[in-house]
């Protein structure tokens, strides 16, 4: 198979040319040829995946017949995989249904990107993500040390991973593995980035080249699981602002990267240990602490069942494209050694601490005042009020350098963006939502 991709002007062309050779003058290649040829043949218009095509099945079968030797002495719970990926966290796709008597203009897009590693072992611990961004400390992080993150926060220029940042990370696990009285066995990809170090408790283990789309357990779901669930909150937290008439391209620049890395700590969170353990399996990893089938649903946990009703109606409507289809926008961004490109994100961060100046205070002489307030039962709030309150909150817990405040407000938000998706889940006519919002 040569991988090269088949469009319908070359289809015509090898056609034209086969008719010449058999001397049919008659012929031409037209649109409604290629179109009948299409169907007749059943053949339909795809994508072509990053990798996969190019990976050799004889040296996938051969790792995996080593697998066992590689993990003998370590117990299911003490072997890892770490992998990086590429996230454009504040951009979503391009798509929109509209009248076709009206103009389809989008605001500026962006190209902002971080990178995120995960690493998880055979039986589904999970350790804490690492983040890249370009900032070292970004204005959105308010007085919140990066230690106190519930990710480890590291950054450079290209805000990808480097061998120095990599060595780090290593050792920084190593240490935890030494607490713990553990000796892991770390299986990584060949990446230019990975570099080969000894370590006292960590023995790492590298793929064979051009074969981690087949035998990395993180490529066989799990980032992409988590990435859904990250377009999942941020396809919420869109549903939320445009209910406040605000424009999409706006709404998007206003996602932080410490909005980022709190949904992503949520998302990881939310993977279920079984997912982890289906994708090491489909890996060749031998189970040994649950039978596991050969055959394994690649989207086992990422069932858009459990997803709104409202934010299915924003994928298509907003992005246009399905909801998993979301997941794909960023699958091969590079994590190291490729150039990329993007624009300074604290050009539109820079406006999320403007207003904490402006932060209203309660003085002391209206304790009593507020306590009545509260304690007011036929006084109601609304929706706004509360998501109002929730920002005050969140801008409090910046200013004061609070990171555990922080942490809660930042779950609480995540439960009134629910709660608003649960209000307009209800079935609306298509005409209502266009009337009502301008993307």
């Amino acid at each position: 198979m040569r991988r090269m991709p088949v469009s319908g002007p070359l289809i015509c062309a090898q056609a034209l040319r086969f008719a010449s050779d058999l001397g049919i003058e008659t012929f031409k290649a037209s649109t409604g040829w290629l179109a009948s040829f299409l169907s007749r043949n059943n053949i339909v218009l795809g994508t072509m995946s990053c990798e996969r095509g190019d990976v050799n099945k004889d040296t996938v079968y051969d790792w995996k017949e080593k697998l066992p030797t590689l993990c003998e002495g370590y117990e299911p719970m003490n072997i890892f995989n770490m992998d990086e990926t590429g996230l454009f966290f504040r951009d979503t796709t391009r798509k929109s249904y509209h009248f076709k008597e009206t103009e389809l203009a989008g605001g500026k897009r962006s190209k902002e990107r971080i990178t995120v590693a995960l690493c998880a072992s055979m039986t589904g611990e999970k350790l804490p993500p690492l983040v890249i961004g370009k900032s070292a400390k970004p204005r959105c992080f308010g007085k919140i040390k990066t230690e106190k993150l519930p990710v480890m926060y590291r950054n450079n220029k290209k805000a990808w991973m480097n061998t120095e940042l990599m060595k780090e990370w290593l050792k920084s696990v190593d240490q935890k593995m030494r607490r713990q009285g553990r000796k892991v066995l770390l299986f990584l990809d060949n990446a230019p980035s990975h570099p080969k170090i000894s370590l006292q408790n960590v023995k790492i283990v590298f793929f064979p080249a051009n074969t981690t789309s087949l035998s990395q357990p993180m490529d066989q779901g799990i980032i992409q699981t988590l990435k859904l669930k990250y377009r999942k909150r941020q396809l919420q937290y869109i549903l939320t602002q445009m209910e406040n008439d605000k424009v999409g391209s706006h709404v998007l620049q206003q996602i932080s990267i410490l909005d980022a890395i709190y949904w992503i700590n949520g998302s990881w969170k939310d993977i279920e240990v079984s997912t982890i353990q289906k994708c090491f399996a489909r890996c060749g990893f031998a189970m040994t602490i649950e039978k596991t089938d050969d055959k394994i649903d690649e989207d086992s946990d990422i069932d858009e069942d459990d997803v709104p009703l409202a934010v299915l109606k924003m994928s298509n409507e907003l992005s246009g494209v399905s909801f998993s289809d979301l997941v794909e926008m960023d699958k091969c961004a590079p994590v190291c050694e490729t150039e990329t490109s993007g624009i300074d994100w604290e050009e539109n961060a820079a406006d999320i601490l403007k207003s904490l100046k402006s932060s209203e205070n309660v003085d002391e002489n209206d304790e009593d005042e507020v306590l009545d307030t509260g304690a007011c039962a036929d006084e109601t709030v609304t929706m706004d009020e509360a998501c109002d309150m929730e920002e005050k909150l969140k801008r409090f817990a910046l200013t004061m350098g609070q990171d555990k405040m922080l942490t809660n407000i930042m779950e609480l938000q995540e439960l009134f963006v629910a709660s608003r998706c649960e209000v307009h889940s209800k079935q609306t006519k298509i005409e209502d939502f266009f009337a009502k919002k301008a993307i």
